[in-house]
């Protein structure tokens, strides 16, 4: 995963010893005490924690994860979410999430920068995609050919700008990007919105925030970052309500119920990932590294761009089988043959650990 820049040391500032808490031991003030307003004393100064920035991830780590199917998948810890069972089908099967849940201070980490860069041509890439194919790797091509979602007709017609975009019509973009952005923000509080109506608002606004933290000017990037909020409440109740509509939606094929729950699982992880760049990029780290470890992935991608009679040959109507992000980067870096699309590629290319072989692309 990415760069763990913390270290275990033996002593701890007073406050955090007599709590009985990790302490990152920065001086003047750890950081525990920093973001709790406490005062903070060293019995002894600590000695400089700048050597230490380089430690990775202790690998020999578990989180006791046995391969699983569609039927069967793992609690997970999302952003600043609590845990959820959604995303899951089972909730009988679960992850030691000791060691994440066991953090006193959020855990700094970063990549190099060839990395960052090339995660965000992935991401700008997303959007070709989306207006030349009407697909993207956490939407699905199926997904909305039925009378479109107004909101989704509004996100297409906002790529396809984006894409012709020049210096005279660049104002008149942005504007009509805000413009979608406050509607759809509207519509979010005027409204009840159903699971799938999340659905769409995150994967719009991954879209949106792409478009404005990456590309954008001064404003543009600050507009973005104030409503990194808004797209965490979403992305939130997409988690906590999918498994429940999953359940719920019997009317559904079991096609059309898997395009939904994957899509939903690819949302909420491209909702972090793209926050988690752009926090590298700007801050030189991000806090992520604990939720992202846990994320479910599929084992086989090469379903997502089949067609529906593909997919019932390969998956026999079960959907495939799901493993941790942690064991996808295991699996890869050990030399097994996984199916890389761009999705794929996102989550390899973020991995500090993805040193043996780079990202294929599919031919």
């Amino acid at each position: 995963m990415f760069v763990h820049q913390s270290s275990t040391r033996r002593k701890a500032c007073v406050t955090c010893a007599q709590a009985k808490r990790r302490c990152d031991l920065r001086f003047p003030r750890c950081s525990r005490c920093m973001d709790r307003g406490f005062d903070c004393e060293y019995a002894i100064p600590p000695k400089s924690t700048a050597g230490s920035r380089d430690q990775s991830i202790d690998q020999s780590l578990t989180w006791a994860s046995p391969r699983t199917n569609e039927q069967s998948v793992q609690d997970t810890v999302l952003m600043r979410l609590p845990v959820y069972d959604a995303l899951e089908i089972d909730i009988s099967t679960k992850y030691d999430l000791f060691y994440i849940n066991s953090f006193p201070y959020p855990e700094r980490a970063t990549i190099r920068q060839e990395q960052v860069d090339f995660c965000i041509l992935q991401f700008k890439d997303i959007i070709l995609q989306l207006v030349h194919q009407n697909r993207a790797p956490f939407i699905h091509h199926d997904s909305y050919l039925d009378r479109p979602p107004v909101a989704y007709q509004d996100l297409l017609g906002i790529s396809a700008m984006y894409y012709q975009k020049t210096p005279q019509n660049q104002s008149i973009t942005f504007s009509m990007l805000d413009s979608r952005i406050a509607s759809l923000v509207r519509s979010s509080k005027s409204s009840m919105w159903s699971t799938k109506d999340y659905l769409l608002g995150v994967q719009a606004m991954i879209i949106y925030q792409i478009i404005r933290l990456f590309d954008g000017n001064i404003r543009q990037r600050a507009n973005a970052e104030a409503q990194f909020g808004i797209l965490e409440t979403w992305a939130s109740q997409l988690h906590s309500t999918s498994n429940i509509y999953y359940n719920q939606s019997d009317s559904e094929s079991p096609y059309q119920r898997w395009i939904f729950i994957e899509s939903a699982r690819r949302t909420v992880t491209m909702a972090i990932m793209v926050q988690a760049i752009y926090s590298i990029l700007k801050d030189g780290f991000c806090t992520s590294v604990p939720q992202m470890t846990t994320l479910p992935v599929s084992v086989n991608g090469a379903p997502w761009d089949a067609t529906e009679d593909t997919w019932w040959e390969t998956t026999f109507g079960l959907g495939g089988e799901l493993i941790t992000y942690q064991d996808f980067l295991t699996q890869w870096n050990g030399g097994q043959a996984l199916y890389a699309g761009t999705y794929e590629s996102i989550l390899l290319g973020a991995c500090k650990h993805n040193v043996r072989r780079p990202p294929l692309m599919p031919l």
